[in-house]
């Protein structure tokens, strides 16, 4: 592995070179601000051999470090133990942040610039990034390119598993009901419509579920919310004849996921609801009319629970409970 790291180190930099970047950030988050991402997007760890579920890998043309919590340090150290990668433990004495550490590092550079793919980071931590960068020496930061498009040659395709109905039953209410919740909230707030990038924020809306995250029943995707429609991104593969059916019977309009950005682009009425920390970069900039940034509406309405879910809890409570006395009995016996 330690020999693996090395050349995809050298192939990294050799990008660099070319790209005249003198750093490059990768950060542990998808297009969709996920704390546990696809296979597809995990740069992070492909690029520096650490495994865990939180950190952020910074190279430079002669040094690496990753940047992780205390949860990860035992771990990180082993895993990193061999290679270029110093370990830097997050929120310990001593410990400098990222953009202090490449202020320091690429202080002797002349109008030294820093990538990050703008694609896997919310637009509210690049306007940090860049505002922290800036005040290092005045260190461009540059959003437009992914590495790793052109250097991992065996890169996982994006997830194709099936986007199943949740049912009624466990979800308690409708999508359409939802929806004019939404739309309710969105009215109350003088906007015209809102853009949702979070994937248990979609799921939950949609009374959808899918399978594209490891033990998170989500799928790849982005919904837009208009006054009078909505209009769901994802690969359509994943969208069988019935899901179809179900979503044109809520009012949804399915298109591909790779239609979001020129979408957005064009929006047509006079504003729209983004919210910085959840919306990456990319999609943020491409909106061309007013933004209203604010925080999402659902992740609140998702917090009280009808009938249907507290049931659905005491339910799976019972079961975790019943697995449990049996486990302790084998145990002890």
């Amino acid at each position: 592995m330690k020999l693996i790291i090395k050349e995809r180190l050298e192939a990294l930099r050799e990008v660099m070179r070319r790209e005249k970047l003198d750093a490059f950030i990768f950060p542990s988050t998808d297009p969709h601000n996920g704390e546990y991402v696809p296979e597809h997007w995990e740069g992070r760890k492909w690029i520096s051999g650490f495994d865990g579920s939180a950190g952020t890998a910074v190279v430079t043309m002669d040094d690496a470090a990753l940047w992780t919590d205390s949860r990860y340090f035992i771990a990180a150290e082993q895993q990193l133990a061999g290679t270029e990668f110093k370990l830097m433990k997050e929120r310990m004495p001593g410990t400098p942040t990222i953009s202090k550490w490449l202020g320091m590092k690429l202080s002797y550079d002349n109008d030294p610039n820093v990538g990050i793919d703008g694609n896997v980071c919310s637009a509210a931590m690049v306007k940090a990034l860049t505002s922290e960068l800036r005040a290092e020496g005045g260190i461009t930061l540059r959003t437009n390119f992914d590495p790793l498009s052109k250097i991992w040659k065996d890169r996982p395709a994006l997830p194709e598993s099936k986007v199943v109905v949740h049912p009624m039953k466990y979800c308690g209410e409708s999508c359409a009901s939802k929806l004019a919740r939404i739309r309710a909230e969105l009215k109350e707030r003088h906007v015209c419509g809102m853009i949702v990038g979070a994937l248990d924020d979609i799921a939950w809306t949609l009374n959808l579920r899918g399978a594209d995250v490891h033990c998170n029943p989500v799928f790849v995707s982005y919904l837009l919310i208009e006054k009078s429609k909505a209009t769901l991104f994802v690969n359509k593969k994943k969208v069988t004849d019935e899901v179809k059916a179900y979503l044109k019977a809520e009012g949804v309009e399915v298109k591909d996921y790779a239609d979001v950005a020129g979408v957005i682009r064009y929006f047509s009425d006079y504003n729209i609801l983004v919210d910085p920390n959840e919306i990456n970069h990319v999609l943020y900039s491409a909106i061309k009319c007013v933004k209203v940034e604010a925080s999402s509406p659902i992740p609140y309405m998702k917090a009280v629970k009808n009938e249907a879910e507290i049931d659905g809890f005491r339910n799976a409570m019972v079961r975790d409970g019943v697995a449990m006395v049996k486990f302790l009995y084998w145990l002890k016996s």
